[in-house]
């Protein structure tokens, strides 16, 4: 990807829109008519057969009739007719860059205008030009006033924000929301990348990346092609820039067919939480949550960490706030020095209820202007607060705007994050301008506020963390596991006892085994590891033993381990015929310790992907999971161990010693590192592992290899 070359398309030094029209039912036309209304920097040049003049301008025939230096063109007509105009723009030699608004190309599917799609890109690659769309609304620039959308109530405030979309109508909202904030919300770029046939969204991420008049990136996002990419992209930018992504399709796309529980616990977008996680992107629900967050990462200062006082006087809306606050582990309250409460105590109305619990505090709709500013002033000097939210609903008797004039002139002499709530309505307006104005952000309710609050934190905490902990991402030079190699050549999945050598080979701790092929020999082999033990079928075509009889635990004495065996091979001879029986792997019984899985599958944007969480019988019960893109750090492995409710198990509970979370934290890695080393493992499952009070056990390995 190469930022600079989209330069020409935010920045031109003039446009030509082919198609333009003086028929105001056209896009064309309006195209036109906002670059003369805005003063659009450059120069203009409509082109249309049919027009000698469209808004007062001279209208060219053809693009190739056009005497003056054309750097961008605007496409506006119909599909078949758009390889001609980019044939004629190759031809000049001047144009860089093109957006095709047209629609009728790929979107439709239909085989003739996908081949159409591919001529325009192999004109524009011969040419050197650049293209964004097709079937696309192209690009707003605020700062040389150049727009190719059509979005209503297109209000062109300069700014700090760059957006990105993959849908026009989608990118057209964010714009009507931003317009319509108590201060309108100023932009600095805008572009819609459609059927991205040359211009992907992530070249546009890096564009903004790269462009110092954006501070923050916000966007719509369906998909990427190449999630490894946008990870490390990502990765780069959100060291700088905080990222904000609203990700659509949080459902599972369809059932997945497979033959471990890692491939029917993973849905695409657990994949897309994971690697947005690791790589820094904000995750988004709502456009609301979209707008609200990038207004408040332009407006708020940096929080100097995650420490946060709820102030209210509405107890209800304060609750509000506090269940989302409460919702994400990113955030906490502040402790308030008892010196703070203290002084609270004496400012505030004699039925406010202070720091119930600790950060906490209900004012009630007895405080008036003073008592807001006061209390305010009090907590943000406070040194255990980092960011301070005040919500309220001032009452008829207290007009909205003194509360704003006292609250923001204490506001602005800190340098600390404060958001306000005063609930969306027409009496709240004149307040709420009051404070945007004044560079404080304002929400409609405390849940929308708190969770811009939340993604504030979220963002300033990944800012200028320093070296990446997800870089090995982009290492070269692995080399697969001659066994795993040589499963793939002959079109098999691993045998266990291959599958526990691979491991082992990766640094991974496992328990001793051995392969009997009678009952003698299993016997013997169960002396030579000391009981109990365990015993399970060793078979290409079996992946799931016990679905076939073919495991037995615990077996304490010899003649346990002689007729488990027996037993063993009748059951598979009998539910399996054709299964082709390699022998009886024997193992320690392991008992105690929390049971959790490790799985690995491949995901067809993010490559190899890794998987962990409560084991045994629990993981389809629960499926309370957690992924990570492999390979990944320590500290990655740690925090997606915390995100999962085995967690608290592993921590230890009513008494129970706590289990060795560092060495579990440790095998995830290496799990990842073989992920990544083995092209040819299309799924593993580690299940259960026995997490112990020091170190682990790995009781069951499955390896499902690609051919």
């Amino acid at each position: 990807m190469n930022a600079e070359s989209l330069q020409p398309i935010f920045y031109p030094r003039s446009v030509a829109i082919v198609g333009a029209s003086n028929n105001p039912d056209k896009a064309s036309h309006q195209f036109l008519k906002t670059l003369i209304e805005e003063r659009f920097t450059g120069d203009i040049f409509p082109v249309n057969p049919r027009e000698t003049k469209v808004l007062g301008l001279d209208c060219y025939p053809s693009l190739k009739d056009v005497s003056g230096y054309v750097e961008l063109v605007v496409i506006a007509i119909p599909a078949p007719g758009v390889p001609e105009v980019m044939r004629q723009a190759a031809e000049r030699g001047d144009v860089k860059g093109a957006i095709i608004v047209s629609a009728g190309f790929a979107e439709t599917a239909i085989p003739e205008r996908v081949k159409l799609e591919k001529e325009v890109v192999a004109i524009a690659r011969s040419a050197g030009i650049r293209v964004i769309g097709p079937n696309c609304n192209g690009v707003i620039n605020t700062e040389n006033r150049l727009s190719t959308s059509f979005a209503p109530g297109l209000q062109m405030i300069p700014g700090n924000i760059g957006f990105f979309t993959q849908s026009g109508a989608t990118g057209g909202s964010i714009l009507m929301l931003t317009a319509a904030q108590p201060k309108p919300l100023g932009f600095s770029k805008w572009a819609h990348v459609g059927n991205m046939c040359d211009v992907t969204n992530l070249e546009i991420l890096e564009y903004y990346a790269s462009d110092p008049s954006v501070k923050v990136i916000a966007g719509y996002m369906e998909g990427v092609r190449d999630g490894r990419e946008l990870m490390r992209l990502a990765e780069k930018i959100t060291r700088k820039k905080p990222l904000l992504v609203l990700k659509v399709g949080r459902t599972e796309v369809g059932s997945r067919a497979t033959l471990s529980h890692t491939g029917t616990l993973a849905g695409s977008d657990k994949i897309y939480d994971a690697a947005f996680t690791q790589s820094g992107i904000v995750r988004v629900d709502k456009l609301e949550e979209l707008v609200d967050s990038a207004k408040v990462l332009v407006m708020a200062p940096p929080p100097r960490g995650n420490r946060v006082c709820i102030l209210t006087e509405a107890g209800g809306l304060g609750i509000i706030a506090m269940d989302e606050v409460g919702s994400d582990p990113a955030v906490r309250l502040a402790s308030l020095t008892p010196e703070t409460q203290k002084a609270l105590a004496e400012v505030l109305p004699p039925m406010a209820m202070i720091c119930k619990p600790n950060g906490y505090i209900d004012m009630t709709a007895a405080a008036m202007e003073r008592e807001h500013a006061e209390a305010l002033r009090l907590v943000l000097e406070d040194p255990n607060v980092d960011a301070v939210l005040l919500i309220g609903l001032p009452p008829t008797f207290l007009p909205a705007e003194r509360v704003a004039q006292a609250i923001a002139a204490v506001a602005k002499k800190y340098d600390k994050p404060v958001l306000v709530c005063f609930m969306t309505g027409k009496a709240m307006e004149d307040g709420r301008r009051y404070l945007e104005e004044r560079g404080i952000p304002t929400f409609d309710t405390p849940d929308r506020a708190a969770r811009a609050l939340i993604n504030l934190i979220k963002a300033g905490t990944r800012l200028n963390t320093g070296n990446s902990n997800i870089s090995a991402v982009e290492k070269q030079g692995y080399t697969p596991h001659p066994l795993v190699t040589q499963a793939s050549c002959e079109g098999r999945n691993l045998l266990e006892p291959e599958a526990i050598e691979v491991l082992r080979d990766y640094g991974i701790k496992m328990q001793p085994g051995r392969i009997a092929h009678s009952r003698e020999e299993a016997v013997r082999c169960a002396q030579e590891i000391g009981y109990p033990v365990v015993l399970k079928i060793v078979s290409p075509q079996i992946v799931h033993k016990s679905d076939y009889g073919g495991v037995k635990l615990n077996l304490q004495t010899a003649e346990e381990v002689g007729r488990a065996y027996e037993e063993l091979i009748a059951n598979v001879q009998a539910k399996a015929p054709a299964a082709e029986i390699k022998g009886v792997l024997v193992t320690p019984f392991v008992s105690g310790g929390t049971e959790v899985i490790i799985g690995v599958l491949r995901d067809n944007q993010f490559g190899p992907v890794v998987m962990f969480g409560l084991g045994g019988i629990f993981v389809e019960v629960f499926k309370d999971v957690s992924f990570r893109v492999a390979p990944f750090s320590r500290e990655e492995a740690l925090s997606m161990i915390a995100e999962t409710k085995a967690y608290t198990l592993l921590k230890g509970i009513r008494g129970g010693q706590p289990k060795d979370i560092t060495a579990l934290a440790d095998l995830l890695v290496k799990i990842g590192e073989l992920a990544i080393s083995n092209p040819q493992v299309k799924e593993m499952d580690l299940n259960p592992v026995a997490v112990l009070e020091e170190g682990f056990a790995v009781l069951d390995v499955r390896m499902i290899i690609e051919g």
